[in-house]
């Protein structure tokens, strides 16, 4: 497994349309002997309408076969898809080498929701997800978190939109920004496919100096935060590769409210036994008492590989209702996140370790009881 603040393998730029910023993209056009208003064209038709080149209608047949031989609209394809009972679609995507990763979409009255991955597999490696149990292979590129969108969207039924896109899905955002800032700048472009930013939450477990970065960059997106728990200790068991200190990421989230205006969100996977307990919620309390933010507690979604490796039990309902009572009773603002996909690999990552035939490691020394 990779570090997780190491620099990873990226794709190779320019393998499909996807990745041409709009100067490459006119450059491109403009070498198969096209004008610039038909790169605006074309690009009006890839990520307005998620179209081929075949339905390009009023692109000249020349130029979009030249195009075509040079570069392909989209690098990725949809190989498998699961739909649960309540609408959602976990869909798998098969990138141009043979990698895989998921996305999900989630429909929940007039909202439809998306979350993408940043990256094959994630280096963070928390006990908990699916995600990171095959390490992490290489970076998306650009056009590869895009196109997630596309195809996602293009699943919708007539009359459904696309609403809000959430970057929680497999990797680590923020040691991908490389790759996250140009594709959430096309997803929130006008010209190209058109979210606003107030529509798009970037989570992360929280790297202190990819947060200072993440800042500076236009537009405003909302930041999540994984934090798991307020304890060090405790949050290096659940989290391995934790390098920062809780009230260090907790600062640079707080420094991102200062810079954008935006609430943070602290996201909590509980876990029966582990973070769910009285003092986890004391402790809570106590590190993110009279800041402007929302705890997002997270019932753990059962991956039976991980269950059997750690000893981990999904918490019953009246101890997630307990540790909400908690926090409220300290002055934060409490969410619980509903459970959805239950019926089909809901926990993220677990299409692709079926793909792959995967199985869990063993539970490290001294952390098999079920405790920290």
């Amino acid at each position: 497994m990779a570090a997780p603040e190491q620099a990873l393998p990226g794709r190779a730029p320019g393998r499909a349309l996807t990745d041409l910023d709009d100067q490459q993209l006119a450059a491109q056009v403009a070498a198969g002997g096209g004008k610039p208003f038909q790169a605006r064209q074309v690009a009006h038709w890839l990520y307005r309408h998620g179209a081929d080149y075949d339905a390009m209608a009023n692109v000249p047949a020349a130029l979009r076969a030249t195009l075509a031989a040079a570069l392909p609209a989209r690098s990725s394809t949809v190989v498998h898809s699961e739909l649960a009972a309540d609408g959602t679609e976990k869909l798998l995507l098969c990138l141009h080498d043979r990698e895989t990763v998921e996305c999900v979409l989630i429909p929940e009255g007039e909202r439809t929701t998306l979350c993408v991955s940043t990256q094959v597999g994630c280096p963070v490696g928390c006990v908990f997800c699916a995600s990171g149990m095959l390490g992490v292979k290489r970076n998306l590129s650009a056009g590869e978190i895009v196109e997630q969108v596309l195809h996602a969207r293009g699943r919708l039924r007539p009359g459904r939109q696309l609403t809000n896109l959430v970057v929680m899905g497999m990797g680590e955002p923020m040691l991908n920004l490389d790759a996250l800032l140009p594709a959430l700048q096309r997803i929130h472009d006008p010209a190209g496919i058109g979210m606003g930013a107030r529509r798009v939450t970037v989570s992360t477990s929280g790297y202190p100096q990819q947060l200072e970065r993440f800042a500076a960059a236009d537009p405003s997106y909302n930041l999540a935060v994984s934090l798991h728990a307020a304890d060090d200790a405790l949050r290096r068991r659940l989290v391995p590769t934790a390098a920062h200190p809780v009230r260090e990421i907790v600062a640079a989230a707080q420094r991102y409210f200062g810079h954008k205006g935006r609430e943070v969100t602290f996201e909590v996977v509980l876990l029966d036994g582990r973070n769910d307990r009285p003092e986890d919620a004391a402790a809570m309390v106590d590190l993110l008492r009279g800041l402007p933010c929302t705890v997002n507690l997270i019932p753990w979604n059962p991956v039976a590989e991980l269950a059997a490796a750690h000893a981990l039990r999904r918490p019953a309902a009246a101890r997630v209702d307990a540790f909400a009572a908690a926090l409220q009773h300290g002055g934060l603002e409490v969410t619980v996140r509903r459970q959805r996909g239950a019926d089909r690999s809901a926990a993220c990552g677990q299409l692709r370790l079926r793909d792959q035939g995967a199985s869990a490691p063993a539970a490290p020394p001294g952390n098999a009881a079920g405790r920290p």
